[in-house]
């Protein structure tokens, strides 16, 4: 959908996740979101947080990153979130489980 907010969200305990910020409560640092994925492990251009919402999961290392399976979810703690590109959802939502 066109208003989607597909994002990478990071709680307090150095938790990863990416998926459709369906709300966020910045009060109670709580997020609903759908297709929500952990991310375990990634590999990409510059190993940064801000450069897996840029450009995903990538380079020659790429598939040995571990993505959970999509679910819907409440995640608490979350102290940021970054907006990702259409490259780097498109390389999320295709990422296989591990």
């Amino acid at each position: 959908m066109e208003n989607e907010r597909y994002a990478i969200l990071a709680n307090k305990s150095y938790g990863l996740y990416a998926g459709i910020v369906e709300s966020f409560d910045p009060v109670n640092q709580v997020a609903e979101v759908r297709d929500c994925r952990h991310v375990a492990r990634w590999y990409g251009k510059t190993g940064g947080i801000t450069s897996l919402a840029e450009h995903g999961i990538c380079g020659s290392r790429g598939g040995e990153s571990r993505i959970g399976a999509p679910v819907k979810a409440t995640l608490t703690g979350i102290m940021n979130i970054f907006d990702c590109s259409a490259e780097a959802r498109a390389t999320l939502e295709s990422a296989v489980q591990s």
